[in-house]
């Protein structure tokens, strides 16, 4: 885990120049478009953690095989297994060590897992978010975002997806565009989501007055806690159905919605509680799901009230 000295130092690893290789100048990267990706570039080469495709092409629109996302997340979020770096034997693969350590921190890596096959956007974004928490909470707004293509985004994947937006760390710029979770992610687009992370950390453990007291970890350390997580589907009429789903201590309790505020900036404010069970009645003590739903016009953003 890391140490505060470490969390203000980290790095990031973009390792996609499987064997090394000469680092070019971030300049010499005649492909690497606009002044910010430039500057993300740069900042990554010159901590000598990237490489370019050749000395001048760092082919940004290429894609990430699952071997080099991993080494990505195992480096930028240092991932150890029982508190220390995994070294590949020099009989192993070079992603083998990301790999054991991504498991060791319940990365949701595939079951098989294919060195070569692509990473598509929404399984990045799942495994960035798992990475995240690895090293602690980080504050993030609760407003719910939505993508033109929201109902193709996997459940899985998507409180990862709506928290990192909420976290800057992908771009509030993509809202209301097309997310295109099947599609492999790009160099530059992970360089951009994994460096915003990176330096959402640093700022949040700058800011801590002691820094020898580390973040909270685990499992309950969830961004959305015990809020229900929003789901938006188009309806037949063309308004839009926004379903909250949350896990409920047992059977006896349950979800409801109490309004739905319309504000002129076109937010849609949604306030929930929680129903009690009823007097004198026994439940089993085991998880249950709470789940309701209501409509909003189109053009709506749907968003949990503040409690």
């Amino acid at each position: 885990m890391w140490n505060a000295k470490q969390k203000v130092a980290a790095t990031l690893a973009l390792s996609c120049a499987i064997a090394g290789g000469a680092s070019a100048a971030a300049a010499a990267f005649t492909d690497v478009k606009g002044t910010d990706n430039q500057a993300i570039v740069s900042s990554l080469q010159d901590k000598g953690i990237i490489n370019g495709v050749t000395a001048t092409q760092f082919k940004p629109n290429g894609s990430l095989t699952q071997a080099q996302a991993i080494q990505i997340l195992a480096k930028a979020f240092e991932l150890k297994k029982d508190g220390a770096q995994v070294i590949p034997a020099a009989n192993q693969p070079w992603y083998s060590g990301a790999v054991e350590a991504a498991k060791a921190n319940k990365l949701s890596l595939p079951s098989t897992f294919k060195p070569s096959a692509e990473v598509n956007r929404e399984d990045f974004a799942l495994w960035l978010y798992e990475a995240i928490n690895t090293t602690g909470q980080y504050p993030a707004t609760k407003m719910f975002v939505v993508f033109e293509d929201q109902d193709q985004i996997n459940k899985d994947a998507t409180n990862a997806i709506q928290t990192l937006v909420n976290m800057n760390v992908i771009p509030r710029s993509s809202v209301g565009k097309k997310f295109e979770p099947k599609e492999a992610i790009t160099r530059m687009d992970a360089a951009v989501w994994v460096d915003s992370a990176v330096k959402m950390i640093e700022r949040a453990h700058a800011n801590q007055n002691d820094d020898t007291t580390p973040p909270a970890t685990g499992s309950e350390g969830s961004q959305m806690g015990d809020e229900p997580l929003l789901n938006v589907t188009s309806t037949a009429d063309g308004k839009q159905k926004v379903t909250l789903t949350v896990e409920l201590p047992n059977p006896g309790y349950g979800l409801k919605i109490d309004n739905v505020k319309l504000t002129d900036d076109k937010r849609a404010i949604i306030s929930y509680s929680m129903t009690q069970p009823e007097p004198g009645m026994m439940y089993p003590q085991v998880i249950s799901e709470g789940k309701v739903e209501t409509v909003i016009p189109a053009g709506y953003t749907p968003e949990l009230a503040t409690k």
